[in-house]
Parts: C-alpha cells; structure tokens; sequence
C-alpha cells in the first residue's frame, strides 16, 4: 500500500510499485542524412520532402533517446550542414532547407563517402570518450536520383564505398528515379572496357552500382515513408545482433 499511493497519486504515471527490472540500453546510434544539391534532382517538391525527411529522422532519434543526427549537402563539394555535435530542433529543418540550391554540376559520390566516413569516425570517437565505451550503430543515408555516380572513376568510387563499409558504417542508398524522365535509371547503359579488348561491351548500369543496400523510388511523395521503412528496418537489424 505504501508504494500503491504514490503510484495513484501520480496518476499511474510512476509504474515502479512492482519492482520492474529493465535493462538500459547501452547501444547509441548516429545517422548522417546526406541530400545530393545537384541540378539533376530538381523537382517542385524536392525542399519540401528534404524537410519531411530530416523531420522523421529526427523524431525516429527523439523517440530513441540514444541517437545523434547529422545532415550534409553534396555534389560538387560536401558540406555538413548540422553537424552531430549541434542538437536538432524544429528550427533547424528551415534552416538547413536555405542552404539547398539544387545547382551543383556534378555528383562526387566519393568525395561524399569519404567526407562522410571520417566525420563519423570522429563522432564514434568522441561518443566512445564521453560515455566509455557503448555500442554504436551508424548510418548514412544518401538521398539522390543515382545518375553520375562514376564521374571520379568506378573503381575510386567502389573503393570508398569499401572503406566505409570497413569502417563500420552501414549504407543505403535512396533512388530518386523520377517517372517524369524519358528513361528510368534501370534503362541507363554503360560502357566497360575489357583488358585486351578494344571495344567496350554496353551493359545495364544497374549491374555495377557501387551500393549493396539500395531502394529506387518512383513516387518521390512516398519518400519519408520509404525512409521511415528503411530506418525500421535497420534498427531490427541492430538490435538483432543484441539478443
């Protein structure tokens, strides 16, 4: 009765009159959003679905009560546009979205990966000393429509997608195929020379995506939902290797 008091008078908020034991979870999670700014991911909707997106990802890490949130911009060049140091509030989105021009040329996915995996090995860095030594899960999430990836090379690229993975950081890839556009990137051919051969053999691009873990999206409204899924889905993944 002592204990059943309080609990009423809290209005059954204070739920520790049966002794309940649980276990505090020790796993910390670090997610970078990267969006590519290049011209070719012009769309009407683009800044509103950007904002959709860091506002689900940002509640999903809320909810988590373990989590940081980093957010970049690529394309040309990569700029951490919230770092994970900076907490991410509802002013935050607006602001990031006034940073978004969507007129870059190019898209250097591996300067991005790069640029990525040592910001994220700096923050598992810094995590490990402020909190000992917890498990840490990290994402990076690119949002972009997939076209151009090899403008510095295939092998540079798949190369850097390697050293993320070894690094740790776990990768999917968001496909933004518009149906609007004449040929799907399932259509795009490329070229791939042959040691010996002078003429190169014209294979589906799709063959040689540098990403293991992708989804190719054609109704870019269902992004946020397509995210939401894709975090769920990670997160089983994790806290699978935990039980």
């Amino acid at each position: 009765m002592r204990k059943v008091i309080p609990y009423i008078a809290s209005q059954f908020r204070k739920d520790k009159i049966w002794l309940r034991r649980t276990k505090p979870s020790k796993r910390q999670y670090q997610i970078m959003l990267a969006i590519d700014d290049s011209s070719s991911m012009v769309d009407n909707h683009s800044k509103q679905l950007a904002l959709e997106s860091l506002a689900l990802i940002s509640n999903a890490l809320t909810l988590l009560e373990s989590g940081d949130l980093s957010i970049c911009s690529f394309g040309e060049s990569v700029q951490v546009l919230h770092p994970f140091t900076e907490q991410f509030t509802s002013h935050s989105g607006s602001r990031l979205l006034q940073q978004f021009t969507f007129e870059q040329k190019k898209t250097k996915v591996a300067q991005l990966l790069k640029k990525a995996t040592s910001v994220m090995l700096d923050a598992h860095s810094r995590q490990r000393g402020i909190l000992g030594n917890p498990e840490t899960s990290q994402l990076l999430l690119i949002v972009s429509d997939g076209r151009g990836l090899f403008n510095e090379g295939m092998e540079t690229v798949r190369s850097a997608v390697r050293q993320a993975r070894e690094a740790g950081v776990f990768l999917v890839f968001v496909i933004i195929d518009n149906p609007q556009n004449k040929d799907s990137i399932l259509d795009i051919k490329v070229p791939v020379f042959r040691s010996g051969s002078q003429l190169p053999e014209i294979k589906p691009y799709m063959d040689y995506f540098p990403f293991p873990f992708y989804i190719i999206l054609r109704d870019i409204n269902s992004l946020p939902h397509v995210l939401c899924d894709a975090l769920r889905q990670w997160f089983e993944l994790v806290t699978a290797v935990d039980v």
